[in-house]
């Protein structure tokens, strides 16, 4: 139904505007992004209750838990940021110490 009316509505506008097919294809273009995002939240939605039912493979878990950590690492405080960085900098200068020697 919805569809329908959209079709309706983009052959109205192409006979009575001039520019009516190009604001059928901004229209449409605009639906299409709508389903596209609907469809990666309800596909996020089923992933995290996958998750939590225990219902992944270990390859798709592992996944999960690093896309969960990569998205996570935007919420960290500044101030958390910085003991992680001087950590991971003190990491690679004893690597980088070790290496020499």
């Amino acid at each position: 139904m919805y569809f329908l009316m959209l079709v309706l509505v983009g052959i109205v506008s192409c006979i009575m505007f001039p520019y009516g097919p190009i604001i059928v294809g901004g229209i449409v273009f605009a639906v299409v992004i709508d389903q596209y995002r609907q469809t990666m939240y309800m596909r996020q939605d089923i992933q995290t209750i996958k998750n939590h039912l225990k219902l992944m493979t270990k390859e798709e878990s592992e996944d999960y838990e690093a896309n969960q950590a990569y998205k996570d690492i935007d919420r960290i405080s500044s101030e958390r940021m910085e003991v992680i960085n001087r950590k991971i900098e003190a990491e690679l200068e004893r690597d980088s110490k070790h290496k020499k020697t």
